[in-house]
């Protein structure tokens, strides 16, 4: 089950994620890279290479042919490492009996990882290690090491599969020697969810590779391979015509490919794909809006009054979305505070305030402070010395001449709001609302491949003061197929999220959030929040946070408590009998390679008591890959089908597909399953959320946005 997945505009995403040009050279490509094989990753047809993605990339791809099609999705977060999710259909199997899933095909969902082990040099080839459908069913499992050598346009492959690559077994498998358990396979199934160790890298064994060729002139890449694997589901013995595979994929345009192959001689298989890159604005942004620097005459004026620098002040950061929150116009300095949604990074905000406060000040302020605030919070305070700024605009420094001669800090222990010289009055209670088309899905249920929900959700905010909101959020179902959902949960726990059809079928016109909210910081570096109210579409209740966020530091701590009772399947006000208490105590940090770990340790909504890890990198766009488990003290027996909860998640900031910047992300995560086990509760603001990048080591990260 995936929830506001926003498929059609993942597609639009990545369709459009590369500037258009209109030089007929553009539809010519020079050179046709690697592409996606059948499976998803980066490949040939039916076999694996040791060719990835470039980082922060995202593919879609579909390959259909009988009986399997496929559908993934995937990620790159390193240029040596891809995930995918794929969704297989298996046409000539049922999901189940005619009772159950009528005449459904059956629907496989697999994981697959592939690292780089070597890079590849002028003498030696890359190398890669792969695994498919690592911890699902095992219907497609398999192993593979595989090695990738160019030699001018033309890309050789060899390497060598175990699982359903090792099928042929025409070669022993090299790990018998080692020890005698790689010499059979224990075939996964049932369950599935587990990371089946044993079985990897064992049973039979074969040589597989392929050649390629970019054929420049027209944008093609032409394949060959030699296919070792099983072409049918769960290990069915299949007579194969050939065991060789040829193809090509045709590049329509940097971001759309598609692809057509006769394989085993008696197979036709056509696709496409959908790839984009995020590491860096596809479409230019606006510069910072040119304001003009005061003559002596103006200079003089604003000294005498001061009320007229703050009017100019105010005017220019309106016109770039940024709007004061408090001023103090000091001998040789100048403190603003700001709040601004428009910007991703809170470094780019405070650079065009300063820009434009350099502009507008008078000769002898040397200082320019930069409060930062986020409601109520003033969150992080950057001070630039005025002259080294001057001279970065006009090329005469460096911006790490800037960096160094520039100090940061956390809040102050008066924060500048609660006493400047300078307060635009702020009516109260303020008033914003936001409507949107949502999506909601399930896919690959008994009931058929897609069932799904086209809604109008509107959002609104009443801010009683700076740290008081009410958030409300109301979905009004256009169209839905929901009434076809008829699979029962079996969960032997409490069904916490597995009972997410009855949300769906009976919930269609809901209230998705209703909730009062209160936020404050005691004391440096520490942040509370409460709140009270249907906190998310399943449960209600009340609770609240606390973070202790060291400026200095990579790390953070939070926790978290909510008594929590579930709501009621047409999700209005009615509350269900099943209530408990959930909350967890959290380690955020910062690794090596602009990483991000959260560690979580407490009690989930289904009373059970675990661990989760997630792990996630986000890069300087905003452009997030991320991949999570979680581990608590249920059986597998109780878990059920997965035995444990895992998936990744992927965030797109909407900017990226705009002229102007755009606050929101296109987001969605990837389950396995909706299960009840390790299930959190859903956070609407979050902590972290707000302040994570309200840190030192995150302004210094983003530093190069504070020119821009």
């Amino acid at each position: 089950m995936t929830k506001y997945l926003g498929s059609l505009l993942l597609l639009y995403c990545l369709a459009f994620s590369n500037s258009v040009s209109s030089n007929i050279e553009y539809y010519f490509p020079s050179y046709v890279g690697p592409t996606g094989s059948n499976y998803g990753n980066t490949g040939i047809l039916e076999t694996p290479n040791a060719r990835f993605m470039g980082e922060a990339s995202l593919r879609f791809n579909f390959s259909g042919s009988f009986p399997n099609e496929f559908t993934s999705l995937t990620a790159s977060p390193f240029n040596w490492f891809e995930a995918t999710y794929r969704y297989v259909e298996v046409k000539d199997e049922r999901y189940g009996p005619a009772a159950y899933s009528g005449n459904q095909s059956f629907k496989d969902k697999g994981f697959d990882l592939k690292i780089r082990a070597i890079k590849e040099s002028s003498y030696f080839p890359a190398v890669a290690i792969g695994f498919r459908d690592l911890a699902g069913t095992g219907a497609f499992g398999s192993e593979y090491i595989v090695a990738t050598k160019k030699i001018n346009q033309f890309d050789f492959s060899l390497g060598m599969g175990w699982g359903i690559l090792g099928t042929e077994n025409n070669i022993a498998n090299p790990f018998t020697k080692i020890s005698k358990n790689f010499e059979t396979r224990t075939l996964q199934g049932g369950q599935g969810g587990e990371f089946s160790y044993d079985t990897w890298f064992s049973g039979n064994a074969a040589l597989l590779g392929g050649i390629e060729y970019n054929l420049s002139k027209y944008g093609l890449r032409l394949k060959l391979e030699y296919d070792t694997s099983n072409p049918d589901f769960r290990n069915k013995v299949t007579r194969v015509k050939s065991r060789f595979n040829v193809g090509a994929d045709y590049s329509i345009s940097d971001s759309l490919r598609l692809s057509a192959s006769f394989e085993r001689g008696d197979v036709f298989r056509i696709g496409f794909k959908l790839k984009g890159n995020f590491i860096k604005d596809t479409i230019p942004k606006p510069e910072p809006k040119n304001v003009v620097r005061l003559n002596k005459e103006q200079q003089k004026k604003s000294r005498e009054n001061k009320e007229i620098f703050y009017r100019s002040l105010n005017k220019s950061l309106r016109d770039e979305e940024i709007y004061i929150q408090a001023a103090n116009y000091n001998d040789d300095s100048v403190d603003v505070a700001i709040a601004s949604t428009r910007f991703y990074s809170l470094t780019r905000s405070a650079g065009r305030t300063a820009r434009i406060v350099s502009a507008l000040s008078p000769e002898e302020i040397k200082r320019i402070n930069i409060h930062s605030m986020n409601g109520d919070l003033e969150v992080a305070i950057l001070s630039v010395n005025r002259d080294e700024l001057d001279q970065t605009h006009k090329f005469t420094g460096s911006s790490n001449e800037l960096l160094q001669k520039s100090d940061f800090s956390s809040k102050s222990n008066k924060p500048l709001f609660r006493g400047a010289d300078y307060m635009p009055k702020v009516r109260l209670p303020d008033f914003n609302w936001n409507m949107s088309p949502s999506l909601k899905h399930q896919i690959g249920g008994p009931e058929g491949f897609y069932l799904g929900q086209l809604s109008w959700l509107t959002d609104t905010t009443i801010k009683f003061k700076r740290n008081l909101s009410l958030y409300t959020s109301f979905s009004l179902n256009i169209y839905d197929t929901f009434n076809d959902l008829r699979n029962p949960s079996q969960s032997s726990i409490p069904r916490v999220r597995s009972d997410i059809q009855k949300y769906l079928d009976q919930g269609k016109n809901s209230i998705n959030r209703m909730k009062l909210e209160y936020m404050f910081s005691p004391m440096k570096d520490v942040y509370l929040r409460a709140d009270f109210g249907i906190l998310e579409e399943m449960f209600a209740g009340f609770g609240g946070e606390a973070l202790y966020r060291p400026f200095n530091r990579k790390s953070a701590f939070g926790l978290t408590l909510h008594k929590v009772k579930k709501r009621d399947f047409n999700q209005m006000f009615s509350l269900r009998n099943y209530e408990t208490v959930t909350g967890h105590f959290s380690i955020y940090t910062a690794l090596p390679g602009k990483i991000h770990s959260q560690i979580s340790m407490g009690k989930y909504l289904a009373r059970d008591k675990g661990i989760t890890l997630d792990l996630s990198r986000r890069f300087n766009t905003g452009f997030t890959v991320g991949v999570f488990a979680t581990k608590t003290n249920l059986s597998k027996e109780e878990f059920g089908e997965g035995s444990f909860d895992k998936g990744f998640y992927i965030s797109v900031p909407t900017k990226l597909f705009y002229s102007d910047f755009r606050s929101g992300n296109i987001s969605f995560g990837l389950h396995p399953l909706t299960k009840d086990g390790g299930a959190f509760l859903n956070q609407h603001n979050a902590l972290f959320g707000i302040l994570g990048d309200s840190n030192k080591y995150s302004i210094n990260r983003d530093w190069d946005y504070f020119l821009r």
